[in-house]
């Protein structure tokens, strides 16, 4: 029956690939539950649509051990939704201008969960958050971010959590809040100009540490660590 579920989950998501091929509009609305499971999109064109939070059309998927691709080529796309569950390996590329991100993985206790992000092009606004709902345990993410005028805006409440940021492009925006109870780690490598970064760093152990590397101009930077008591 897994199989089965599965197999019904792929076929579906091959569909509006070979139905529309390279149009201009492309639409995919998920709802996953189950373990083990391998998802892979492609989506190539303009405003192209990965769920909808706002419509209520879910982008969502449950279950763990879930190994999940999605490719984006075009511009003005979006990704609307949320991955969940422990040990999920999760690979995002969004190559194109103006596009909008907005994803939650790991909302509930998950543990063990690794992303790769990566995102190339310009006016491109990227929302991602970690560990909503209840304090997640051992991430792994890589953000890579390349181009001129991106948001970068991160919500992550982990324990045992390493964040790797690449960014390069002028004008950059970037907001880091990181909460949980030990051991968050960020190593960044920011290039361009006029870059604004904020970070923000609080567990209840306070072990936890920041590497980074700025080549910019009038670029405002501002990191604050503290204990649980808040900053």
């Amino acid at each position: 029956m897994k199989l089965i579920k599965n197999f019904l989950v792929m076929f579906t998501l091959m569909i509006p690939a070979i139905a529309h091929g390279q149009s201009t509009t492309n639409s995919i609305y998920i709802e996953q539950i189950g373990d083990g499971s391998t998802i892979t999109i492609e989506q190539t064109g303009n405003t192209n649509t990965i769920g909808d939070t706002v419509l209520d059309i879910p982008f969502d998927l449950n279950g763990a051990s879930q190994n999940i691709t999605v490719t984006q080529d075009g511009n003005s796309n979006s990704l609307d939704g949320s991955i969940k569950g422990a040990n999920i390996t999760a690979s995002i590329d969004t190559t194109g201008d103006t596009n909008d991100l907005d994803f939650d993985v790991g909302a509930t206790a998950a543990s063990g969960s690794t992303l790769d992000f990566d995102v190339i092009g310009s006016g491109n606004d990227v929302d991602f958050t970690q560990g909503s709902l209840n304090s997640a345990t051992n991430a792994d993410v890589t953000v890579g971010i390349t181009g001129d005028f991106n948001t970068f805006d991160s919500t992550i409440e982990t324990d045992d959590v390493t964040n790797t940021f690449a960014v390069t492009g002028d004008s950059n925006d970037m907001t880091i809040v990181q909460d949980g109870y030990a051991g968050k780690n960020i190593d960044m490598d920011l290039t361009g100009s006029t870059n604004t970064v904020t970070v923000n760093q609080k567990s209840t152990l306070n072990v936890d540490s920041i590497n980074l590397t700025s080549t910019t101009s009038n670029s405002t930077i501002s990191i604050n660590q503290c204990d649980s008591t808040g900053c």
